[in-house]
């Protein structure tokens, strides 16, 4: 595939390997929709087709996925133009409005409207208390709200409240008071399937409510310690149970039994962290979203299987939990995961294997490669050697010589042989791998915090990203010059693109500049980020990949960054997907190589 462009060369093959003639045809498909950011999923028909609806806020981007063939569309969400109006910010499960093909979304004290065709976003009257989840009954045109708030003295009130579809009129039809040990801590709500009964589920207990009265019980049946999520069930007479440890349960209405409808203790099951549940069409379907994963299944009950209906993954293997540094070694891409304490190899079709896992490597962070070696930094400071085979040797051991030093961020290779940069986020230090001798080069200026450190050899200096700014620091003495910075408490320097919150960056010798990943954490912009080139002649900084330039998806926080020498490719990770991108020069187009 080449970058940049929609062109594809596909070699077809048969069985036995032979070229498939002329004659022949293939299809293909590109999906370069990336569901991120899971608050759940709606269910609803669009245009006879059966599609589940996922926000992604910070990408501000509604995603219809068709649930058939897993096919999804993102849109972009139109928000009020105004100042001060209330926008997508931290939104909760929606719930679908066939009726009037709209969306309702739980956010803050508000519920906002999207409309399915044109994707605009309304918003209606404030609730005045924390909205934890809301539900919508079709056959009664009922939606209900679960809701928090303190009263002055200190009282914690949760109240049900049913809002007007149209006008966003609210009325609430019960509540209990916590403080004076009533009911329990809820967060999901389910209306029964007549619209007279309520219920509510904290993460260990389920509770009925009857809404004309304020009658409350709690269903004894029920036993769990983990639930995420409850739903109405197709049978009218039962509850709809999802704990993420445990797996999905129903309970009936007359508190005779709790049923395992699926088991996450079986081997075969795909959860990471089963977050919210939705019956299907069928008899014994649900629709389980993973927040982890950012994933939606298809729970068969009847048949005890699982299928997965729209995901981020690209290629097979074992799944990182979290992406940090990356780099090239034997010809492959290799990528730390802190928290499995892995060394992934991913393969040029996405597919990864455990290089190394467990023993010595306790949280690594960062990587450097040589022909045959790869070191490996952990988050306590101690460096570890990987050769090809997977086999791990200790080098430099930070908890038992130097345990005074500070927590490690980065790792590069120093002009001198056999001695490493050790990057910090309070300064910069170099070690000797061979006698384990340490010298302090430098320390941070006051509110910063070192990410990432990169290395100009012939120079003698390191380039380092720091809070909202990057630096050039003097290996020979520790001097630090401002190189990009755009914001009065971090320092201001160079100008040109924004510097955002700079993390990966990568020296390009060829041209004397820098490139350097950011992400953007300011209000109203958080969740964008962009690749730049910082001129180190004139300090001017150009966009090189951004949200308006190039297409494919973009990670919410970009972490490692290295380029290519001989084409010019980058390669980037995404802290939170897990995820390794590969980013074309020319266009900024952006694609996933490894989910």
């Amino acid at each position: 595939m080449v970058l940049g462009s929609n062109e594809l060369e596909v070699l077809m093959l048969d069985a036995a390997g032979t070229p498939i003639g002329d004659g022949e045809s293939v299809s293909v498909e590109c999906q370069d929709v990336v569901l991120g950011n899971c608050t759940g999923a709606a269910l609803g028909f669009w245009e006879d087709n059966e599609r589940a609806y996922w926000l992604d806020a910070d990408r501000k981007h509604l995603i219809h996925i068709d649930l058939p063939t897993g096919m999804r569309i993102a849109e972009n969400i139109h928000e009020p133009a105004q100042p001060g109006a209330p926008r997508l910010t931290n939104p909760g499960e929606p719930v679908f409005d066939e009726g009037r093909l709209s969306l309702y979304v739980p956010d803050g004290q508000f519920i906002h409207t999207i409309n399915m065709g044109t994707a605009t976003l309304t918003t209606f009257p404030g609730l005045g208390t924390k909205v934890l989840d809301i539900d919508y009954l079709p056959e009664e045109d009922m939606l209900v709200a679960l809701g928090r708030r303190f009263e002055p003295s200190g009282a914690c009130v949760f109240e049900v409240v049913e809002v007007d579809p149209l006008t966003g009129d609210s009325e609430v039809l019960g509540s209990w008071n916590r403080s004076l040990g009533e009911g329990i801590d809820a967060t999901r709500i389910s209306l029964e399937a007549d619209g007279t009964y309520v219920d509510v589920a904290s993460t260990n207990a389920v509770w009925w409510m009857n809404l004309s009265s304020g009658e409350m019980e709690p269903f004894d049946t029920v036993t769990l310690s983990n639930i995420s999520d409850i739903s109405r069930s197709m049978d009218d007479n039962w509850i709809s149970i999802l704990d993420r440890t445990e797996g999905l349960f129903e309970t009936d209405l007359d508190e005779t039994k709790l049923t395992p409808l699926y088991s996450f203790d079986d081997a075969d099951s795909p959860f990471s962290s089963a977050f919210t549940l939705s019956p299907g069409e069928v008899w014994g379907e649900y629709f389980v979203t993973d927040n982890v994963q950012d994933a939606l299944y298809r729970v068969d009950s009847a048949t005890d299987t699982v299928t997965l209906c729209a995901g981020s993954f690209i290629g097979s293997g074992p799944s990182p939990t979290v992406l940090m540094d990356e780099t090239e070694f034997q010809g492959q891409r290799v990528a730390v995961d802190p928290t499995n304490h892995c060394v992934y190899s991913i393969a040029s079709d996405g597919s990864r294997t455990e290089l190394a896992k467990g023993g010595l490597l306790v949280a690594p962070v960062s990587l450097l490669a040589t022909d045959d070696i790869l070191y490996v930094g952990c988050d306590s400071g101690s460096v570890v050697t990987i050769d090809p085979d997977g086999n791990q040797e200790l080098v430099f051991d930070n908890d038992h010589d130097n345990d005074n030093l500070p927590r490690l961020k980065d790792l590069a290779f120093a002009p001198d042989d056999g001695k490493l940069l050790y990057l910090t986020g309070e300064g910069l230090l170099e070690i000797d791998i061979v006698t384990g001798f340490v010298r302090e080069i430098g320390e941070s200026n006051d509110d910063c915090n070192f990410n990432q450190v990169c290395v100009n050899p012939e120079l003698r200096v390191a380039y380092a990203t720091s809070t909202r700014a990057v630096y050039m620091i003097f290996l020979d003495n520790g001097l630090q010059v401002l190189l990009a910075g755009d914001d009065p408490n971090y320092g201001l320097a160079g100008f040109g693109a924004p510097v955002g919150d700079p993390t990966g960056l990568e020296f390009d010798s060829g041209t004397d500049s820098l490139l350097v990943a950011a992400s953007e954490t300011s209000p109203g912009n958080a969740g964008s980020m962009s690749i730049y080139r910082l001129d180190l002649a004139d300090l001017w900084r150009t966009e090189v990949s951004a949200k308006a330039l190039g297409q494919g998806p973009l990670p919410v926080k970009a972490w490692s960054l290295e380029r290519d020498a001989a084409t010019g490719i980058m390669y980037m990770t995404g802290l939170k997907e897990g995820a390794l991108y590969v980013v074309d020069p020319i266009s900024g187009d952006r694609v996933i190589a490894s989910r």
